[in-house]
């Protein structure tokens, strides 16, 4: 009776609760952005906030870069000089983008990154790649590597800086995860927010002036794509791959990262549609989502029984933190749902305050948003008096207890016996010898 008392209230609480910890499926169904392949990740908790084809095959462009400068960084020191070889200017492409490097010219590592993520210079990736895997071959074969080794299952890499090639391609999902590296090395995003950079003169050239190819973040080139809350990152372009752009955006304690590929032109305004749809994703997820705390810290679960003791037949069991994540605005706190599970049905005196006693299932909609820890809110002392019954009672179930108890009653019971007999013996004595006094 007690158990399906306690399975009662285990109930009663998940039910009660039942509106208060779940993570949303996001994603309305009426927005969409003009392009192949996009995606929209909150950085802080990983929650895709909106994809749209985001594990199909694409083709990167310049965004081939972001892998690039993550293979640079780990591989090399900033001020490390390098020398401009011949065969790393060997099969580029004339028409595509360039800082004109000329063999035997040195530049810093540092300065060559400025040169390869605000201008996308493709010799400077290649300069870079030859560096590091001392041909570009073998630099291919680490972002390879990398890619690999981030889970980025659908990525494939022929060259360190996106011209077209048929094998060279990625998905919308895998530059979000090698990006997530990207924003996290402070180095990185400082140069790929840079609007302009100056290059000092160097053996071979006087001084490059270097500007964005990012019009989020710069206004020099034109000024109806800026985007306040834009921070970096990287553009790419070709016929096959379209407009892609890939960049962050902080606002209200969102961190964002998208990442828009095969985008067009639009034939009325001219507009470049990457920057405008990733000003649209980002308005997007800060206007309809923000973080919301699904449970409390403290905030009581469920009742467990407590035996041994008799200043309180139970303990309540709370959250031993908070849990909040990313939600969508429309967020009904009565759809939580709290699903306890208890470490053991009952407990046994003492318990102590903030003892661990199980855990908790956190969901909203149907989506899981993970576990929270079970704690004890106050402590229960142990009553002497039913420890000391319970042990004698449990000593007397004892095979041992049983086989001494039976031994010493069947003693008690043969002594008994034989002081039965012996005072009947005596009575019988006396009695016969009254019998023969005269």
């Amino acid at each position: 009776m007690k158990t399906f008392k306690k399975f009662l209230n285990i109930l009663l609480l998940a039910v009660m609760l039942g509106g208060v910890l779940s993570p949303a499926a996001f994603g309305a169904s009426d927005f969409s952005v003009s392009c192949r392949s996009a995606i929209l990740v909150d950085v802080n908790t990983g929650q895709v906030i909106y994809e749209q084809n985001a594990d199909s095959k694409q083709y990167p462009a310049s965004i081939t870069k972001v892998m690039t400068a993550l293979l640079v960084r780990e591989h090399t020191q900033p001020d490390a000089v390098v020398t401009v070889t011949e065969s790393a200017l060997t099969g580029l492409d004339s028409a595509g983008s360039s800082v004109s490097l000329v063999e035997g010219e040195q530049m810093s590592v540092n300065e060559l990154l400025h040169c390869m993520l605000i201008s996308s210079g493709n010799d400077a990736a290649n300069v870079l790649a030859e560096y590091v895997g001392g041909t570009v071959a073998n630099f291919v074969d680490m972002m390879n590597e990398k890619a690999a080794s981030l889970g980025c299952d659908g990525t494939h890499f022929m060259n360190p800086h996106g011209l077209h090639h048929e094998n060279h391609y990625t998905t919308a999902r895998d530059i979000y995860i090698f990006t997530r590296e990207f924003v996290a090395d402070p180095v990185l995003m400082q140069i790929a927010n840079t609007v302009s950079y100056v290059v000092p003169a160097t053996n071979k050239s006087s001084e490059r002036i270097l500007t964005t190819t990012n019009y989020l973040i710069s206004g020099v080139s034109t000024s109806r794509y800026i985007y306040t809350y834009a921070r970096g990152i990287k553009t790419g372009t070709t016929t096959p791959a379209g407009y892609c752009l890939v960049s962050s955006a902080e606002k209200n304690g969102l961190y964002l990262v998208s990442v828009i590929l095969g985008c067009g032109k639009d034939e009325a305004t001219g507009d470049i549609m990457s920057f405008v749809e990733t000003k649209r994703m980002f308005e997007y997820g800060f206007g309809n989502f923000s973080y919301k705390t699904l449970v409390d810290k403290n905030q009581p679960v469920v009742e467990v029984g407590v035996e041994m003791s008799q200043e309180a037949e139970n303990v309540v069991a709370v959250t031993q933190e908070g849990v909040s994540a990313l939600l969508d605005n429309d967020f009904d706190s009565s759809k939580v749902v709290l699903t306890p599970w208890l470490y053991s049905e009952s407990l046994t005196a003492p318990v102590i305050k903030g003892q661990l006693l199980g855990e908790a299932d956190v969901s909203y909609n149907g989506v899981s948003y993970g576990r929270v820890k079970l704690v004890a809110l106050t402590g229960i002392e142990r009553s002497n008096f039913l420890y000391s019954m319970d042990r004698a009672n449990e000593m007397i179930r004892q095979p041992k207890f049983i086989v001494i108890a039976s031994c010493v009653g069947g003693a008690i019971l043969v002594y008994l016996i034989v002081w039965i007999l012996i005072v009947r013996r005596n009575r019988l004595r006396k009695l016969n010898k009254g019998r023969y006094i005269f």
